[in-house]
């Protein structure tokens, strides 16, 4: 064979050899990911949705500022006089919910005792902020000064960033309202049926059904029943459940003016009438005691309730109820 050709030869199988043998190799390497950019990023395990902190609410029933609540804060000129007592319980709390009995307007004339015309001073505003409430207006007094007296009433409740909802106007702003705490969802509904004894109840369930499911916790605030009676009617009750059975999470009842129980229907909290709270009717036992809620909530559910009895004073202060000390051995 010439001596080019054998030359030839040879160069053709060294080219040959190491062309195959980097194909070779760079098939293994790439099954192996040694060159795939993907080996050299660090991988982490998927973050954990952290589980939201426990959100703790106060339930407390008929607010009243009228009277003889608004002519003791006068005649002491001191408007957080109502409060002392309470004061250390409410602000434990994220919020507390209660029912105002009263408008709040400017010049509030003088409340004599016996008048179911009611008002309250406008100087009690920086203790119901203080005191984290959250207020139903969907009573029978809050129009006692008229639409006038409810504008009004609302307008200081927003100058201070006090939350509020009145049920009976549908698409208003006050129909339904929400508030999150540690990422955990409330919404609010607020109806009196002391003053619209014919309104359809059908009305509300469809209503807790429309906003279900816009929130963890569902609070329907009731204005109902007859008062000083020692439980709720049978009609209460079937519409209690009905409302539950619909999306409510909590029925806040109020009105009766005494405390009347608490059932625990489908694993939800109906409160049938929490009683008063600020109010000026200490001309019985039952009119100046009841009880107040704390309810400690995860998103989904009830962690702890505790039941607080207490005792109005003076005939406008509640007073959280001491247990009795066991006497000494």
């Amino acid at each position: 064979m010439p001596l080019f050709f054998k030359r030839f030869f040879i160069f053709y199988f060294i080219v040959l050899s190491t062309s195959l043998t980097y194909l070779f190799a760079s098939s293994t390497f790439s099954q192996n990911n040694y060159y795939s950019p993907s080996s050299f990023i660090p991988t982490h395990p998927p973050t954990a949705i952290p589980t939201p902190k426990p959100v703790t609410i106060g339930l407390v029933g008929d607010l009243g500022l009228g009277r003889h609540i608004t002519s003791t804060a006068r005649s002491k000129n001191d408007f957080s006089w109502s409060f002392v007592g309470i004061s250390p319980w409410l602000i434990q709390n994220d919020f507390n919910l209660a029912n105002l009995e009263s408008p709040i307007i400017s010049q509030c004339p003088h409340g004599v005792t016996g008048t179911f015309t009611f008002c309250g001073d406008e100087r009690f505003l920086p203790y119901l902020s203080e005191n984290k409430f959250i207020f139903s207006l969907a009573n029978n007094h809050i129009f006692n000064y008229g639409q006038a007296g409810f504008s009004q009433t609302q307008d200081f409740l927003n100058s201070f960033s006090l939350p509020f909802y009145y049920s009976h106007c549908q698409s208003c702003p006050t129909e339904f309202i929400t508030k999150k705490v540690n990422n955990i969802s409330f919404g609010f509904l607020g109806y009196d049926f002391i003053t619209n004894s014919s309104f359809d109840p059908q009305i509300i369930i469809d209503t807790v059904k429309k906003y279900d499911s816009q929130v963890d916790w569902l609070i329907v605030s009731l204005h109902w029943g007859s008062e000083y009676l020692p439980q709720a009617e049978k009609w209460r009750v079937d519409l209690a459940h009905q409302l539950v059975d619909a999306g409510a999470d909590i029925i806040h009842g109020h009105h009766p003016h005494v405390w009347q129980g608490i059932e625990d229907y489908q694993g939800k909290k109906i409160y049938y009438s929490l009683g008063n709270f600020i109010f000026d009717q200490s001309w019985s036992w039952e009119t100046s005691h009841t009880n107040i809620i704390r309810l400690t909530l995860s998103q989904d559910s009830i962690i702890n309730e505790e039941i607080t009895p207490i005792e109005i004073k003076f005939n406008s202060q509640p007073w959280p109820i001491s247990p009795t000390p066991l006497p000494a051995d």
